[in-house]
């Protein structure tokens, strides 16, 4: 009896510990040895944000451990992971309640925006709001990531263009799964045979990017009405509209392109510096290392003209770049929007000529920001260190342009869903000034402007093309504004009575701006020199 009951003990231990592995087959402490050292503690820490998907994760590192190559793939992947997800984003009531709204049903964005006046005359104010932040180090299956990490090598080591990349540019131009916020989905897959006979026929990399933004094009392309269809799409529905917003065109060439073993990336300005809204779009790199601009869906590389004015562009990456501002900066100070991330860098150079330009602040804090006039306000671009002088560097800054030091801080309280939150705005914090073609630094001192100081010398501003009026309605008052005293100040009303504006008295070297209630685009900031408007 002694015996059976000691059989049926060992027994019984053998089956808990088995139970034990079938349940936890995967060892954090045994994979950590393999994971190159460059990425082990990131793939660590990731491991343990995953929370219940630590599995899945440690699933793929498990895959991998006798592969070399793909086990250092999936350790950069897994490393950078906490910083990128799928970010749902919906129209919403006062109250948090969503409310419905289909793009597709407009032809137009100026319907859209006629169609959400209407709600809010019906149910009150309505805004844009996360609904969902779907974390990709919580939400990614072992099952999508290996069939990434498998597709991105098969481009690599079959390819004759890809092999030619360097293990960095692969890294971080083909093998990562996602161009932005989008939902997940096994594009990768997708394109690989979609465009198998155009990856067959193409004699050198960037004939191939041609074929396949020309084949683009017709599957998927811009339409303004998804400005209001604020989260970035999937796969499934970039194939079932057709349509969608720059952002989603490049999305779209990230997955037709780096399927098909091409480096891409997307490259982005956040603000405009002398009209409104913001702009994205691709970047081929080459294997030799030349990198090419383009619109995918629309425009190829080496045909694609950006304006002339760019005060900053950035270039997304999946890893994170060195001395950003989300880097350094403190809990206990809030950023900008979209400064506060890590995962692009500074490529203002490779598009523009630029300058460091230093400007005093009149407030001693630790960061200060750099700002461009974009949808009738000042919109933090860049940032900078205060030193204990007083003044800030900002880096690589885009000519010709009117920028303003801000600071970013709370002005007020808003009521959002019945609870109090901090309204947080840009403040000035210095003078406004031009940064000239030459590099120049045109001071405009906001305390000069007196108002009783008025110059009895007339200018006429005519209607122009982008950045300035594009019509002026005869019989509307326009409201003339000048900046003093940090803030903009109404000096006169005036009434067209042709298709031009004309101001009988100005101040010298001052900044203003024209508002009408239906002028489009919205105002744009001009300097009045030897009696001529020049617009910023």
């Amino acid at each position: 009896m002694k015996k059976i009951r000691y059989l049926f003990l060992i027994f019984a231990l053998f089956v808990m510990i088995n139970a034990c592995s079938i349940l936890q087959p995967y060892s954090v402490k045994k994979i950590a040895p393999s994971i190159p050292k460059q990425y082990r503690e990131k793939v660590l820490e990731s491991l343990e944000e995953a929370g219940s998907n630590k599995k899945e994760l440690l699933k793929v590192l498990y895959h991998y451990k006798d592969h070399p190559l793909k086990l250092e793939a999936a350790s950069f992947l897994i490393a950078f992971m906490p910083d990128h997800c799928f970010a749902d984003v919906s129209l919403v009531d006062s109250l948090g309640n969503p409310v419905a709204l289909n793009v597709m049903d407009f032809d137009t964005a100026l319907e859209v925006q006629a169609y959400i006046d209407s709600l809010e005359t019906q149910i009150g104010d309505l805004r844009y709001k996360l609904i969902e932040k779907r974390e990709d180090v919580t939400t990614m299956s072992a099952d999508l990531l290996t069939t990434h990490i498998d597709m991105a090598f098969l481009a690599y080591e079959t390819l004759p263009w890809t092999n030619q990349y360097s293990w960095d540019d692969f890294r971080e131009y083909i093998l990562p799964y996602r161009g932005s916020s989008e939902p997940l989905s096994n594009w990768r897959l997708y394109f690989w045979y979609e465009f198998a006979s155009l990856r067959d026929s193409a004699k050198d990399p960037l004939e191939l990017a041609y074929s396949i933004n020309d084949s683009a094009r017709k599957m998927f392309t811009f339409k303004d009405v998804f400005y209001y269809h604020p989260a970035d799409l999937g796969l499934e529905e970039m194939l079932k509209n057709g349509f969608g917003r720059c952002e989603d065109m490049t999305n779209f060439s990230i997955y037709a392109m780096r399927a098909n073993g091409l480096a891409l990336t997307s490259d982005f300005t956040p603000y405009w510096p002398d009209r409104s809204n913001n702009h994205a779009w691709n970047a081929i790199i080459l294997p030799d290392g030349e990198v090419m601009p383009f619109m995918g869906s629309e425009a190829n590389p080496g045909s694609y003209n950006l304006q002339k004015r760019i005060a900053k562009v950035y270039r997304k990456l999946f890893s994170q770049e060195q001395g950003t501002l989300a880097e350094i900066l403190p809990d206990s100070i809030k950023a900008p929007p979209w400064l506060g991330y890590k995962n692009f860098k500074d490529v203002t150079d490779k598009y523009v000529q630029v300058s460091d330009v230093i400007v005093p602040v009149n407030q001693d804090k630790p960061f200060a920001y750099i700002a461009v006039f974009n949808d009738n306000d000042w919109k933090p671009i860049h940032w900078g260190s205060v030193d204990s002088m007083r003044n800030i560097t900002f880096s690589d800054m885009g000519r010709n342009i009117a920028y303003l030091p801000v600071f970013y801080e709370v002005v007020d309280t808003i009521i959002v869903e019945g609870k109090e939150k901090p309204k947080y705005e840009p403040i000035p914090a210095g003078a406004p000034f031009i940064l000239s073609e030459e590099g120049d630094v045109i001071a405009y001192d906001n305390e000069a402007v007196d108002l009783r100081e008025q110059v009895n010398n007339e200018f006429v501003m005519h209607k122009t093309g982008h950045g300035g009026i594009n019509k002026v309605k005869i019989d509307s008052t326009y409201t003339w504004f000048v900046w003093t005293e940090d803030e903009w100040q109404e000096i006169i009303d005036t009434t067209a009575t042709a298709d031009s504006l004309v101001f009988e008295y100005y101040y010298p070297e001052s900044l203003y701006k024209v508002e009408e209630e239906t002028l489009h685009p919205d105002p744009r900031i001009f300097t009045v020199e030897e009696g001529e408007v020049i617009f910023w």
